[in-house]
C-alpha cells in the first residue's frame, strides 16, 4: 500500500478506485507462467480459472484489466517490494515443511540489459539516430533552416560498415577509421546539442514523450559519450565505459570462461534452500562482489527464518575472507562450506573434515541448475524491462516465478521433500503413488 499511495499528485484517495486483488493476481500469475502483458490480458479474458484466481466471483463489477493498466500497478510496486514477495514464497515453503532452511547455498548471477551489443561504432550509429529525431521540431522553434540540421545516416552507416569490414579483417586501419566515424557524428550532431535547450518548454506536453525521451538520452548519454570517445581515441584517456543511451545501471561481467561471453547487466546474489527454493538478496551496487554479499546473505537468511537456522552453508572460492570464516563460526554454523582460494593469504587456514568439504562441494553444485532455470524459464537472463528500475524488478520478480512454480510442483505431488527421513522424489518411488493422491 505505501508504494500505491506515492501517485504523482500525491491524492491516491481522488479518482476511480484500483482494484488491488485483481492486479496482485494477475501480477502473481503473469510470473508464474512468464507471460507479457498482453498475453496475460488476453489469457484472463479467456481462462474461467485465472478469472477466479483474480477475484471475478466476489469483486463487485469485475472486468479484466487492460495490458496498460496491468503495466501500470506493477510498475507502481518498488524493487524492494517485489524482492520481498518473492522471498515471502520461500519462508512460506518452510512453513509448509517443502523446503529445509537449515542447509544454505549460495552463488550469483548476471541478469543482462535489454541493451544491444555496446560496441562503439554502434554507440555513436545510435547518437546519430537519435539526433534525427529532433531534426524537424527543433527547426520549427529556431531561426535556423532544417537544412542546418541535417544528419546524413547513410553516409554514417557506410563509414560503420566499412569500420566492420577492415575489423573482422584485423586491418590497423580500423582505428583511424573509427576516429573517421567520431568526426562525422559530432559535425551531425554537434548544432543539434547546441540549439537543443530550444526544446525544453516545446517538449513539455504528454503526447510528446518520444521526442522528450530522445532529448534527454542525447543532452545526457550523447554528450557524455562523445565526450569520452574523444578523450579514448584522440588523447589517450581511459574512463568507465558507457553501453547504453537509455540504461545507466549496466556493468560489464567477465567471467573468463569458454561458455560465456561478456556480459552486460547486474548481479544478483542467490541463496538456495533444501527443497530448491530461492531466496535473492538486496541489490546495493552493480558488481555485488561475492565476498562482500556473504554477511548480508546471511543476515538476510537470519531475517527470513529465523536467528540459529542455519546449520549447513556451501559456496564457491570466491566468498572466502577470513572474516566470513570468523563470522559463520560466530554464528554457531555446524558446516561451512567456504573454500579457500588457492592464493598466499596471511589468514590462519580452516581444517574441515574432507568428507564434509566435499559433501558440501557436491551440494552447493545444484544450485547452478536453479539459475539456468531462472535464466531460460524467467528473466534473469535477459530483461524484457527498458528502464533501470523495472529491470532491477524484472530480476526479483524471475525469483517469485520459479518459487511460485516450485510450490505449485509440491502442491500437486509433483515434488517431494521428505525432512524426516532426508529422502527426496528420486528415494520415494515406492511412497509418490502415496503422496500423490
Amino acid at each position: 500500500m505505501p508504494d500505491l499511495k506515492e501517485t504523482q499528485r500525491l491524492r491516491w484517495w481522488v479518482g476511480r478506485s484500483l482494484k488491488v486483488r485483481t492486479h496482485l493476481g494477475i501480477y502473481l500469475l503473469q510470473k508464474l507462467f512468464n507471460l507479457t502483458d498482453r498475453e496475460a490480458e488476453n489469457t484472463l479474458r479467456d481462462n474461467a480459472a485465472f478469472r477466479l484466481f483474480c477475484g471475478c466471483s466476489i469483486i463487485k463489477n469485475w472486468h479484466a484489466p487492460d495490458h496498460t493498466k496491468i503495466e501500470e500497478f506493477r510498475s507502481r510496486l518498488k524493487p524492494e517490494t517485489q524482492r520481498h514477495i518473492a522471498n515471502l514464497i520461500a519462508v512460506l515453503a518452510a512453513k509448509l515443511k517443502y523446503a529445509n532452511p537449515t542447509k544454505l547455498d549460495i552463488d550469483s548471477t548476471v541478469q543482462e540489459a535489454n541493451i544491444g551489443y555496446p560496441a562503439v561504432a554502434n554507440l555513436l550509429v545510435k547518437i546519430a539516430v537519435v539526433a534525427k529525431r529532433l531534426v524537424k521540431p527543433l527547426a520549427k522553434v529556431s531561426r535556423n533552416n532544417i537544412d542546418a540540421y541535417q544528419v546524413n545516416l547513410k553516409k554514417i552507416k557506410a563509414v560503420v560498415l566499412y569500420y566492420f569490414n577492415l575489423k573482422r579483417r584485423g586491418d590497423a586501419l580500423c582505428k583511424e577509421v573509427l576516429k573517421d566515424l567520431w568526426r562525422e557524428v559530432f559535425k551531425a550532431v554537434a548544432p543539434i546539442l547546441k540549439d537543443a535547450y530550444l526544446l525544453v518548454k516545446p517538449l513539455q506536453k504528454p503526447k510528446l514523450w518520444n521526442l522528450r525521451r530522445a532529448f534527454e538520452q542525447l543532452q545526457w548519454q550523447g554528450y557524455r559519450l562523445l565526450d569520452k570517445l574523444h578523450q579514448r581515441l584522440f588523447e589517450g584517456k581511459i574512463h568507465d565505459n558507457i553501453y547504453s543511451l537509455h540504461a545507466y545501471d549496466v556493468h560489464a561481467f567477465n567471467k573468463k570462461k569458454l561458455n560465456k561471453k561478456l556480459e552486460f547487466g547486474r548481479a544478483y546474489q542467490l541463496g538456495r534452500i533444501e527443497g530448491n527454493f530461492v531466496y535473492v538478496g538486496q541489490c546495493t551496487s552493480l558488481h555485488m562482489p561475492d565476498a562482500q554479499s556473504l554477511p548480508p546473505m546471511v543476515m538476510e537468511h537470519e531475517y527470513l527464518f529465523g536467528k540459529e537456522t542455519l546449520e549447513s552453508i556451501a559456496t564457491d572460492k570466491g566468498y572466502y575472507a577470513h572474516s566470513n570464516q570468523l563470522l559463520l563460526e560466530s554464528k554457531r554454523v555446524k558446516e561451512i562450506g567456504l573454500p579457500r582460494p588457492n592464493r598466499v593469504l596471511e589468514a590462519p587456514y580452516y581444517y574441515s573434515e574432507m568428507g564434509v568439504m566435499e559433501k558440501l562441494h557436491n551440494r552447493r553444485a545444484g544450485i547452478e541448475p536453479i539459475i539456468g532455470h531462472l535464466k531460460h524459464g524467467w528473466q534473469m537472463g535477459k530483461s524484457r524491462m527498458k528502464s533501470d528500475a523495472t529491470t532491477l524488478s524484472a530480476g526479483y520478480s524471475s525469483v517469485l516465478g520459479f518459487n511460485l512454480r516450485q510450490l505449485k510442483r509440491y502442491l500437486t505431488g509433483e515434488a517431494i521433500l521428505d525432512l524426516e527421513n532426508k529422502n527426496t522424489k528420486e528415494d520415494m518411488q515406492d511412497r509418490w503413488l502415496f503422496y500423490g493422491t
